[in-house]
């Protein structure tokens, strides 16, 4: 029988890569427009590097969160944290995608 923490571990691993491809579509190859909160006004650039990287970021969280209840098990801290982690970068990249920080013809 397999251990339930191998199967949430892998399940948590394909979300995270997910997360991680999404995001590399985002800030690699500059597909800003797949982002579901993305305002056509702002430059595809500052989303792409901003909202991509933060998806990218949110990725590596889960993947290295798959990786620990691979090796140690379920513990509902580590989960909390997890889903605050996200819920917070879920929110920052909202604000990237609609142009939060943007400064228009802004070359610094």
């Amino acid at each position: 029988m397999v251990d339930a923490n191998i199967i949430s571990g892998t399940v948590w691993l394909l979300c995270g890569l997910a997360i991680l491809y999404l995001g590399y579509l985002i800030a690699i190859r500059g597909r800003a427009d797949l982002h579901a909160n993305y305002d056509e006004s702002v430059d595809p650039e500052y989303v792409s590097r901003w909202a991509g990287g933060t998806a990218i970021l949110m990725g590596i969280l889960v993947i290295a969160y798959a990786i620990r209840e691979f090796v140690y098990g379920f513990q509902p801290y580590a989960l909390g944290g997890l889903l605050v982690s996200l819920l917070v970068l879920s929110y920052v990249t909202k604000l990237f995608a609609r142009g939060v920080g943007y400064r228009g013809d802004y070359d610094g």
